[in-house]
């Protein structure tokens, strides 16, 4: 038998260190993570991947509402997907349409023997009702924002796209049965029906994480829209267009979130 001394002096594992302090639900530092990470995601992993810590919060949520089948919508890197299925023991599911990012992904989850299957594609591509539990972080953003803050130029800006999915997701969340769950961290960016309640509203990194269940079949065409730290209804949303002059009503967005039904 070697002696202590000896296997102190043996190489440690980072990946595997890191892997099992996330098991046991330990505080894992962003940089120590994002070590594991390739250079250009580990540059870009404070402004586009989650944190550890919102990571294994949305994780620990999806866990209260009784979520085992989750599916992270526009997974990026894989932050989420490997720290939450290591955080819940359960497989997790994840999108991404950026064909290296799938690559890093699945390179990183098994470093970290973490069980993650990551689908290429976009949200078009999911069988939404294979899931029981959704992890949305503000997944249509990139759509609309500032050339500065996009992740690459891969795919060009687009209003119509950022509608297009949003319709999507109300469709999936329309469609989904009594129990399912999900977290918004940073809003949605679009309608999540009334059949839905706020479970547990948190705060991670000065932004807006909340659980979300549904509680009833959906039964009208209402939904909530998360505006920052408020949530308001379509209906209200519309009452405020229509009373706060032309350039309020005319934007394209409220416009869109106000009247949009199936």
């Amino acid at each position: 038998m070697k002696s202590s001394a000896a296997n102190d002096n043996l190489p440690v594992d980072p990946a595997a260190t890191i892997a099992a302090m996330l098991r046991r639900r330990e505080e894992v530092s962003d940089e120590a993570f994002d070590s594991l990470l390739t250079e250009l995601p580990r540059k870009k992993s404070r402004t586009y991947w989650s944190s550890v810590e919102a990571a294994q919060t949305a994780s620990k949520l999806l866990r209260e509402g009784g979520a085992t089948r989750v599916l992270d919508a526009g997974s990026g890197v894989g932050k989420f997907c490997a720290i939450a299925s290591l955080d819940s023991a359960h497989r997790v599911w994840g999108v991404e349409r950026r064909g290296e990012l799938v690559f890093e992904s699945r390179r990183l989850a098994q470093v970290l023997g973490a069980e993650v299957v990551i689908q290429e594609g976009t949200l078009h591509d999911v069988d939404a009702s294979e899931f029981d539990g959704f992890y949305f972080f503000n997944p249509f953003g990139e759509y609309v924002a500032a050339d500065e803050d996009r992740y690459d130029m891969a795919s060009p800006r687009s209003f119509d796209a950022y509608i297009k999915d949003a319709r999507l997701v109300e469709k999936w969340l329309r469609a989904a049965p009594v129990g399912t769950a999900m977290v918004t961290y940073n809003g949605l960016g679009g309608r999540i029906p009334v059949s839905f309640r706020v479970r547990h509203t948190t705060h991670v990194r000065d932004d807006t994480m909340r659980l979300w269940v549904k509680e009833k079949p959906d039964d009208s065409f209402e939904a909530y829209i998360e505006i920052e730290e408020e949530l308001i209804t379509a209906s209200e949303l519309a009452r405020l267009a229509a009373n706060n002059g032309a350039g309020f009503a005319d934007s394209p967005l409220v416009r869109e979130l106000s009247t949009f039904v199936e």
